[in-house]
């Protein structure tokens, strides 16, 4: 018994509550209020991105901007309260914060004339506050390329690579890649980097890593690169590169505005990138889209890609030129021998389509990777697809990004890692 009463005890066990009670409350609502204004900032934030990305795969310029280009778009508080459905008073209060953060900037407003009342504030994003880097690590050859915040180009660079995957030790693998990314980077003039994406030509589980230990080849090409590059202090992710062409093509190439389509690397392997119901499909170890059943199918043999085909026939002495853009070129312009082996390449490239059709059901399927020009190996597919598939069948078309497809969706995962974080970075 405390204090002379039965209920001491609890009557003081009651006011510790309520004293934590009074503590716990406030907290709560600190914690809401933060999360709305994080919500509001994000809100703003990405709507002036929006209007800011261009990512195109146009050259790099000659010289790194100091500045972020003049063009870069401007909006108001009337433009945002449109875009977000919140009050100006907001608008102005969270824009102020990112202007503090680093992320925005305030354009002065230059009037012709007079006129009355006071200027309209305008904001826009502050492009070169950061860069990303996007790399596509291929089997014989590594790009990479670095942006700023809009996804305009400021430097690139790339090297031929010749490993032996038996012999090397995976520390080679990872000197390469770190060493063109800072090739990349000296020619952008050295920008601070918000996240690095890498596209490896093996399955990449959710963290990072190719788990499939007893195939020495996909081990090989991701000896846990995000690990190495992060130690490098750049934040880095790495995807498989089908995949990652997939979201480039989703973005600004063949399958905008395709819910369901596949993008199929083409180059020295198979690999396919899918999209169902506008989400990309990884699987539960990252191996979603690999081409390892391609040994079984008659008519394939193996997951050897297009450009690996047709510079092997080339290389018989059957066909013109030595790699498999000059056997498409040829074929393009008529050549009768190159013509014949584009219709061999395109025939085993049907049945490829075949069977990603059968399992996936795409609307659309993309040729994409370093196989130049395309067009030839689909007009053979297009053409072939109804001996095997009853209609409605996916439409083949061939990539309009070039050899670089890699390389724009790793830069595409990048800016999505820096947008996604963008309120836990620190750039001032």
């Amino acid at each position: 018994m405390r204090n002379g009463s039965p209920g001491g005890q609890d009557v003081a066990d009651d006011r510790s509550d309520d004293v934590a009670d009074d503590v716990a409350v406030p907290r709560v609502r600190d914690s809401v209020t933060r999360r709305l204004r994080d919500d509001n900032a994000l809100a703003v934030l990405h709507h002036v991105w929006d209007l800011a990305e261009v990512l195109t795969p146009a050259e790099p310029p000659a010289e790194p901007p100091a500045e972020p280009p003049a063009d870069a778009p401007e909006v108001t508080a009337s433009d945002l309260m449109r875009a977000t459905g919140l009050s100006r008073a907001t608008v102005h209060d969270v824009c102020d914060e990112l202007i503090e953060r680093g992320w925005l900037e305030e354009r002065r407003t230059a009037r012709p004339t007079p006129a009355k009342g006071r200027p309209a504030r305008r904001y826009a994003l502050r492009a070169g506050a950061g860069a990303v880097v996007g790399v596509d690590a291929g089997a014989h050859r590594l790009a990479a390329r670095v942006t700023d915040l809009r996804g305009r180009v400021l430097g690139e660079a790339s090297a031929v690579v010749e490993h032996d995957v038996a012999l090397d030790p995976p520390q080679r693998r990872v000197e390469a890649v770190e060493e063109v990314v800072l090739a990349a980077l000296e020619r952008a003039g050295d920008p601070r980097v918000l996240a690095l994406a890498v596209g490896v030509p093996a399955p990449v589980d959710a963290d990072g890593r190719t788990v499939f230990t007893r195939n020495p080849y996909w081990a090989f090409m991701n000896p846990d690169l995000a690990a190495a590059l992060t130690r490098r202090g750049w934040p880095a992710v790495v995807d498989n590169d089908a995949n990652l062409a997939a979201l480039a093509e989703s973005g600004q190439g063949q399958g905008v505005g395709v819910a369901d389509q596949v993008t199929l690397l083409a180059g020295e392997r198979f690999g396919a990138g899918v999209v169902a119901g506008g989400r990309l499909l990884r699987g539960a170890r990252g191996g979603a889209g690999e081409m390892r059943h391609l040994d079984i199918v008659a008519g394939v043999g193996s997951a050897d890609g297009l450009g690996k085909v047709l510079r092997d026939l080339a290389g018989t002495g059957r066909g013109p030129g030595s790699t498999a853009p000059e056997v498409v070129a040829a074929a393009a312009a008529g050549g009768l021998v190159a013509t014949a082996l584009v219709e061999i390449a395109g025939l085993r490239l049907t049945r490829v389509v075949v069977t990603l059709a059968s399992l996936l059901d795409p609307e659309r399927v993309v040729v994409a990777g370093g196989i130049a020009d395309a067009a030839p190996l689909v007009d053979v597919v297009n053409r072939e697809l109804p001996a095997f598939l009853d209609p409605p069948r996916p439409l083949v078309v061939a990539s309009t990004l070039g050899r670089d497809v890699v390389a724009l969706g790793a830069v595409r995962r990048a800016l999505d890692e820096v947008r996604r974080d963008a309120l836990v970075l620190t750039l001032v």
